[in-house]
């Protein structure tokens, strides 16, 4: 892949990512990635050809780079599970996704098989207690509160 190509492409996703008031979806991604690289090898190789192939070209092409990213994040999510995507709102009120991106919502793909891993897609600059709760027990799997943040 075009280094220019994929610099331009990151560039706008930041750009975009910033501009809605949402913190560096990349991470989250990664995270996955390594995992798929470990325990699914196929599916790991299949959602690098995707990136290079569908995800990058469609982000440096000018299409809304939110929505390539959200896209991107369910076909990751769905290499081992179906699912879907859910918004969690600051309160901690869950709805199915319904675009356009929104500032204040957590943005999740939630597998259909219990046993696979929820994924972050797309996280507000700046968590609402609840929204860092429904991180901490689906994403983490955290199932206890501890009032002093350790």
């Amino acid at each position: 892949m075009d280094p220019e190509l994929r610099a331009r492409a990151e560039t706008l996703l930041e750009n975009a990512a910033r501009m809605h008031a949402l913190a560096d979806p990349r991470g989250p991604y990664r995270d996955r990635l390594r995992a798929l690289k470990d325990s699914h090898p196929d599916a790991f190789r299949r959602a690098v050809s995707h990136y290079e192939s569908v995800v990058l070209p469609a982000l440096a092409s000018g299409t809304d780079p939110l929505a390539t990213w959200l896209d991107y994040g369910r076909f990751l999510g769905g290499l081992t599970s179906a699912g879907g995507l859910v918004a969690v709102d600051a309160t901690g009120r869950s709805t199915d996704f319904d675009p356009p991106v929104r500032p204040d919502q957590l943005v999740l793909f939630v597998p259909a098989d219990a046993a696979a891993a929820v994924l972050p897609l797309l996280q507000p600059v700046a968590l609402s207690d609840a929204q860092r709760a429904t991180i901490d027990l689906l994403v983490n799997g955290k199932f206890s509160l501890d009032p002093h943040g350790a």
